[in-house]
């Protein structure tokens, strides 16, 4: 009897044990999953981010294009270094490839004070190498760069936005190429900005804004410094350090009917040094380049922009694009984005003269200025304190939708950069007799100090853009531009140059009008 309540009592036991352990092996209840779930506050392609009640959209597009007679975007480039095109011969590029990627990244929060969202547009693109007699296999074709990375809350903005609050919102409604909207402000490449934005209600807005623009800002031309080559060089570019930002006011209306921009700014332009003196065609360096020579004051310039955008009914999704810019003192707001730096040039044919070939060209800068006594179309000058280039141009488009695959825009307009007399002097002392800069005559005679020399420029142009989308965000099409460029020197004026490195030789060029043909293919898929 004790044996079998043993048994009894060890195989209880042995039961109890075993149930024990298989209750130690059973899987502990898994923590739920976080999946990803649609954000629907912001539009469609948002999602929160695990963990957060913070919203994320990762977009952009990938472009490949081919250029004809142009670099960039239809960028018609019009120097006359050997960069470009219409300059050189052998090794001018007349065609140009770009591939790029954009990446978007874009996040939104609610807080108690609005929306905080952040949002950066990183752009990467292998070019086709400029075609120098410099350049080689070696070359860097490559760029990776930040177009936008900026902060939002409350209404304010800070950070590198893609444009300034300055620019004309439909600058790339109708066209792709950097150069169709003429006398029109383009800062596509970004700027830093600090803006405070309104809103007043019924689509209008207004905008205060200080703003970084110096990397799109041109030089100021110091009379003392040599132009070595019409359209070639500038001899040194004299801009000083930034003292105070771009201030810029926007006011915005975004309505049924289309759109209204005004906006205007204001500018200081800060000479760096004197750098030295002349006497008549002869330069004279009186100390060089140093604080001793002392500088100019500073000077304020400025610019309105103006833009229209109207809805029209005669197809799908048809417009009309109407703006204009004025400025003085900030050429860079008018001729914007053209791909020179403070010169340009165009070689083209001879017109029947005894030359070896014509030539258009002027200098762009904001300012023109000298520290020594010279002589120039008929005035005696210097020193002088700045003397701001006005500038100022427009340009109307049409926009129609055939079908809703295909679409077709036709634009033109026009741009002048305008010299007051003083600086037309000094510029046009630079080409008196035996200036290494070159002579400019008529008939033989030198008219470096008559009326005949006038730097004053004006460039119009049109162009048409028509495009297929066969799918949802997918554009396959073409764009092509003509550009004229006209310098205000008298009739039958001939530029005498010296060598430009080489490429171009020691003759007689007529100055005449020049144009400037070209043309895009593009493939964009956006996500």
């Amino acid at each position: 009897m004790t044996m079998i309540r043993s048994l009894l009592l060890g195989s209880a036991a042995g039961v109890v044990a075993l149930t024990g352990a298989q209750a130690a092996d059973l899987p502990v209840k898994a923590k739920p999953v976080e999946y990803v779930k649609i954000c629907s506050l912001y539009g469609a392609g948002f999602y929160y981010i695990p963990g957060t009640d913070t919203c994320i959209r990762i977009g952009g597009h990938i472009r490949a294009e081919l250029n004809f007679n142009a670099r960039g975007t239809l960028l018609q480039q019009w120097t006359t270094d050997g960069t470009g095109n219409n300059t050189r011969t052998r090794d001018r590029d007349h065609f140009f490839a770009r591939s790029r990627v954009f990446t978007n990244v874009d996040t939104r929060t609610q807080t108690a004070f609005g929306t905080l969202r952040t949002f950066s547009v990183v752009r990467a693109e292998v070019n086709t190498p400029n075609g120098l007699l410099t350049s080689g296999p070696g070359s860097s074709a490559g760029v990776i760069a930040i177009d936008s990375g900026i902060i939002q809350w409350g209404g304010f903005t800070i950070g590198r936005a893609g444009t300034s609050y300055f620019d004309n919102p439909w600058a790339y409604a109708y066209k792709w190429g950097t150069n169709g909207w003429l006398g029109n402000p383009d800062t596509a490449g970004g700027r830093f900005v600090a803006a405070y934005t309104y809103q007043f209600g019924n689509g209008v807005s207004g905008t205060l804004s200080v703003e970084d623009g110096k990397e799109r800002k041109r030089g100021n031309y110091n009379g003392a410094n040599p132009l070595t080559i019409l359209g070639l060089t500038s001899g040194l570019d004299t801009r000083g350090g930034n003292t105070w930002p771009e201030i810029v006011g926007q006011l915005r209306i975004d309505q049924a009917w289309g759109g209204f921009h005004l906006s205007g700014m204001v500018v200081n332009n800060h000479v760096a040094y004197n750098c030295g003196g002349v006497s008549g065609t002869t330069t004279v360096l009186l100390g060089g380049c140093s604080e001793l020579a002392g500088a100019p004051s500073d000077k304020v310039g400025y610019g309105v922009n103006a833009a229209f955008k109207f809805n029209v009914p005669t197809g799908i999704n048809d417009a009309l694009y109407i703006g204009g810019t004025y400025s003085k003192g900030a050429t860079t707001d008018v001729f914007a984005n053209i791909g020179q730096g403070s010169a340009f040039g165009i070689y083209g044919g001879s017109n029947g003269l005894l030359t070896y070939g014509s030539i258009a060209g002027t200098y762009l800068f904001d300012s023109v200025y000298t520290s020594g006594p010279r002589t120039g179309a008929g005035i005696a000058v210097g020193p002088t304190g700045q003397e701001l280039t006005t500038a100022y141009g427009g340009s109307i488009a049409f926009e129609h939708g055939w079908t809703p695959e295909w679409r077709t825009s036709v634009f033109g307009g026009a741009q002048v950069l305008d010299y007051s007399d003083t600086a037309n002097a000094i510029l046009c002392s630079r080409f008196g007799i035996g200036s290494t800069t070159g002579t400019l005559t008529v008939g033989g005679v030198n008219i470096s100090n008559t009326g005949a020399c006038n730097f004053d420029y004006r460039i119009y142009g049109a162009g048409t853009r028509t495009y297929w989308t066969p799918v949802r965000d997918l554009t396959i099409g073409v764009e092509f531009m003509w550009t004229n460029h006209h310098v205000s020197h008298g009739d039958n004026v001939v530029y005498n140059q010296p060598v430009i490195s080489g490429f171009k030789p020691n003759a007689a060029y007529e100055i005449r009008d020049q144009n400037v043909f070209s043309g895009i293919f593009s493939v964009r898929r956006f996500f």
